[in-house]
């Protein structure tokens, strides 16, 4: 079941079929799929790429099947979510967001946040 939603994550993050995704791209994947690394971890896989910024399929499902952070469900990830949305309208502000995914629990860099936010749907509301 996860190779299934490793391949469709890696896939839609590998946008021009290249069959590689970056370091950065990498770290995102992770926390997507639910994981929540310390900077420990991805300092560790980030030596093992210090040479290659292209990551491939085969290193990344690798990598996944290595990885000994924690992945929340998606009930935990789900109520999380509604912590900051209690209207339950299934939106949160994206300052709201932004600062408690920099401050909450193993925080984000600037770029990290970029990186993560940049695709995000935002409204003329935040």
């Amino acid at each position: 079941m996860d190779n299934i939603r490793y391949k469709e994550a890696f896939l839609l993050i590998d946008e021009e079929n290249s069959g590689f995704i970056t370091i950065n791209d990498l770290h995102f994947l992770i926390r997507a799929l639910g994981y929540t690394p310390t900077n420990n971890d991805l300092e560790k896989i980030d030596i093992e790429f210090i040479n290659n910024q292209n990551i491939d399929y085969l290193w990344f499902i690798d990598i996944m099947s290595k990885l000994s952070c924690t992945k929340y469900s998606y009930e935990q990830i789900e109520n999380a979510f509604f912590t900051f949305d209690h209207d339950r309208y299934g939106l949160i502000h994206i300052e709201t967001f932004k600062t408690a995914m920099m401050n909450m629990g193993e925080p984000l860099s600037e770029n990290e946040m970029y990186e993560m936010m940049k695709d995000l749907p935002v409204d003329e509301d935040g």
